[in-house]
């Protein structure tokens, strides 16, 4: 079934289920004293009653599409831009709380109440309450928080699309799996040596930014190639085909994790970078940070 663009979708009325649930919603981010409200933008909406609730509470719209973005931080001065890949429902909580406290919107002290949904039925179904800190510990470390300070979170959210968008695709119809290591870039050398010849070497800082559309699409091809990719905080790719050298005895991994997972967590236990592992068995994104996994995303079980 084709999908209905963003406009076509907004010009809908929306489902007796969605309006519902945003009205609990708000109620319930009343009651509860929660710090924000996320909801999924794409999906019909009346947004009157959201922008009455922003007057007093965080209201924060995630969305694929960059109007509905721009659309939800003219209505409510907070907004997520989501992978274009349809997400799961507990993908699209975990991938738009780790940009959130990213940019700071939210502390990983705080509750929030969020509304999700899918495309594919065009309506709000799932309603959660939940404690950041308590599902997410590890986003509230001192690590973490010292990781947000190094790092331009627009680099980290783009980092994110990119994973998300590899473990979707693939390249060529085939799956691919890659770990990306970034920040903590003169230490992170220290462990690595070069698999081939650095493809990035010589090349203008803004030729290897990620930010660049073109350098996401060469990102895309050359995860096809074994080892990691090595990026700056501000986003600039320091190397690509790198293999991670430092060892740690991975007591506290989560069973079933391969060589590229002890890689990452190696390298994140070594220095004071996060790892990020697309699984080429699962398609699954792995956050890992002080040899520690942050938390997983999982494929969408229908792609």
């Amino acid at each position: 079934m084709a999908r209905r663009g963003s406009k076509e979708k907004h010009a809908a009325k929306p489902a007796a289920i969605t309006t519902a649930l945003v009205k609990a919603a708000i109620s319930i981010t009343r009651k509860t004293e929660a710090k924000a409200l996320f909801v999924f933008g794409d999906v019909p909406i009346e947004f009157k009653a959201l922008r009455e609730c922003a007057q007093a509470y965080k209201v924060v719209l995630f969305s694929a599409y960059p109007e509905l973005v721009a659309r939800g931080l003219d209505l409510f001065g907070h907004a997520l831009q989501l992978p274009s890949a349809n997400l799961s429902r507990i993908a699209q909580i975990t991938v738009s709380i780790i940009m959130a406290v990213s940019g700071k919107i939210i502390s990983p002290k705080d509750r929030i109440v969020f509304l999700s949904g899918t495309q594919e039925k065009e309506e709000l179904d799932v309603l959660a309450v939940i404690d950041v800190g308590k599902e997410f510990s590890l986003l509230a470390s001192p690590e973490m928080a010292d990781f947000a300070q190094e790092v331009d979170h627009t680099v980290f959210d783009q980092l994110m699309r990119i994973a998300i968008g590899i473990a979707n695709e693939g390249r060529e119809g085939h799956s691919v799996g890659t770990i990306f290591v970034l920040g903590d870039t003169r230490e992170v050398m220290k462990h690595v040596e070069q698999m081939i010849i650095n493809p990035f070497k010589g090349h203008a800082e803004e030729s290897r930014q990620i930010l660049n559309p073109g350098v996401q699409e060469t990102i895309k091809e050359l995860s096809q190639v074994d080892g990691a990719f090595i990026i700056r905080p501000n986003g600039v790719v320091e190397t690509a085909g790198a293999y991670i050298s430092a060892q740690m005895v991975p007591t506290s991994l989560p069973q079933g994790l391969g060589s590229r997972h002890y890689s990452a967590a190696a390298i994140t236990a070594a220095t004071k970078a996060v790892a990020i592992t697309v699984s080429q068995s699962t398609g699954d994104i792995f956050i890992f940070k002080g040899g520690q996994v942050v938390t997983c995303i999982e494929k969408n079980p229908s792609q």
